[in-house]
């Protein structure tokens, strides 16, 4: 196959790597179908507690989808729909996970690459990167969920810019307009993933994945939030044993060892 998705784990991090350096981690229809089961996996290890997605190599996170594979896999109605929900499905299992997903973006991040960004809960570049959706330079819709969370992240009037212009967008231009959430020179990049994955480890796990819960049901794409998904996150923080350490260890002056129970 062209590319694959590749998984692994670090102590308390997990790992998914887009791994095509060839073609500059394009994203071909067998890496999309794989990120649900990636995600899978590292969501039902205990002993993961962030996942950090990241590009092979020095000089794209991911150019996009695989626009190779469009003249057979993407050209009537049907392929086209059954082509976008693969997509929402790698993108749903982003967004649903209980864990915190960091996107740790390298040299170039376009299209697709910029919406599984999108559907990280945290972005952080390098320098050198560069970040565009050039939909309008190929006639492609972009899907309605990636659209309402770059809205959310960028707001409307960059949205607009973004979509209508088609053009690359440096990383300081990226930050200024909130699509990455810090910019890092290229030899301090990952050190500086790593160490903000390595403390939100540390965190109370069960309060992270309320609050990620709650954050997902008042951005979703449709209907009212589920609250009562969110308020039944909350008490099953306030019955845990997590709960029961973080008192003790904030009255004995020390840190906290969560177990995620």
């Amino acid at each position: 196959m062209a590319g694959r998705l590749r998984t692994e784990r670090e102590g308390a991090i997990g790992w998914i790597v887009l791994d095509n350096p060839e073609r500059l981690n394009a994203i071909s229809g067998d890496m999309w179908r794989e990120f649900p089961r990636a995600m899978a996996q590292l969501d039902a290890d205990p002993e993961v507690r962030v996942v950090i997605l990241r590009g092979e190599g020095e000089k794209a996170f991911a150019v996009g989808m695989d626009i190779s594979e469009f003249e057979k896999s993407r050209t009537t109605p049907d392929q086209v729909a059954a082509f976008d929900r693969l997509i929402d499905e790698a993108l749903h299992a982003l967004q649903g996970s209980p864990k915190p997903v960091i996107s740790m973006i390298r040299g170039f991040c376009m299209g697709g690459g910029v919406e599984i960004s999108l559907a990280c809960d945290l972005r952080y570049c390098s320098a050198d990167a560069q970040l565009a959706i050039p939909a309008a330079r190929l006639g492609l819709g972009y899907g309605a969920d990636g659209t309402k969370r770059l809205i959310e992240t960028v707001g409307h009037a960059n949205a607009r810019e973004i979509f209508f212009t088609g053009r690359r967008y440096s990383a300081a231009e990226a930050l200024s307009i909130g699509l990455v959430h810090q910019v890092l020179p290229v030899a301090e990049l990952e050190a500086f993933v790593r160490k903000t994955a390595a403390g939100i480890a540390e965190n109370a796990p069960l309060t992270i994945a309320a609050s990620k819960i709650l954050i997902e049901e008042f951005v979703r794409p449709d209907g009212e939030p589920d609250l009562a998904r969110g308020l039944a996150a909350i008490e099953r923080c306030a019955l845990s044993e997590d709960y029961q350490e973080g008192r003790r260890a904030f009255m004995e002056k020390r840190k906290p060892q969560f177990r995620g129970r």
